[in-house]
């Protein structure tokens, strides 16, 4: 990641922060957990692991990295409250860097998309990880395995 990308995400953080609220807010809630006036006070939390995610190595070595990595978010429910949240937040990220232009405008093409590219990297990885946690401890993921395991034991009986 080159450092006026990071630097341009760290200066842009209030109107990144107002504009995922306001995609938040328009997006369908799937569940009572997901209700936009409990995820905000997530927001700082997750901006903050963000920027710790990207101090590690693997995303300050300024190059392209060949692999296709996606958040790999597997709800087998689709209730999860994350998914809207971290899917919003990134379309903010991208939203707010590129129409503020600011600092980017000095880098060329392939150092803009190389960083895009490690930034998308960092936060599905930092999305990972809280969406898993918290399908770790759902019920309706438990009970939803729990047919599946009957519905396979039923196949080979």
């Amino acid at each position: 990641m080159h450092d006026s990308f990071l630097r341009a995400l760290q200066t842009q953080r209030p109107p990144l922060r107002q504009r995922w609220e306001e995609l938040l807010r328009a997006e369908r809630v799937s569940s009572p957990m997901a209700q936009p006036d409990a995820l905000v006070y997530l927001m700082d939390w997750t901006l903050d692991s963000l920027f710790n995610e990207l101090k590690q190595p693997q995303y300050r070595r300024h190059h392209t990295w060949t692999e296709n990595s996606g958040p790999r978010q597997a709800c087998s429910c689709g209730k999860n409250p994350l998914l809207g949240y971290f899917a919003t937040g990134e379309q903010a990220i991208v939203e707010v860097l590129f129409i503020s232009d600011g600092e980017l405008s000095k880098l060329g093409p392939l150092e803009r998309s190389s960083s895009l590219a490690d930034l998308k990297r960092a936060l599905h990885e930092v999305a990972r990880r809280e969406i898993d946690s918290f399908c770790a401890v759902c019920q309706t993921n438990a009970r939803l395995q729990k047919e599946a395991e009957a519905a396979a034991a039923t196949q080979f009986n």
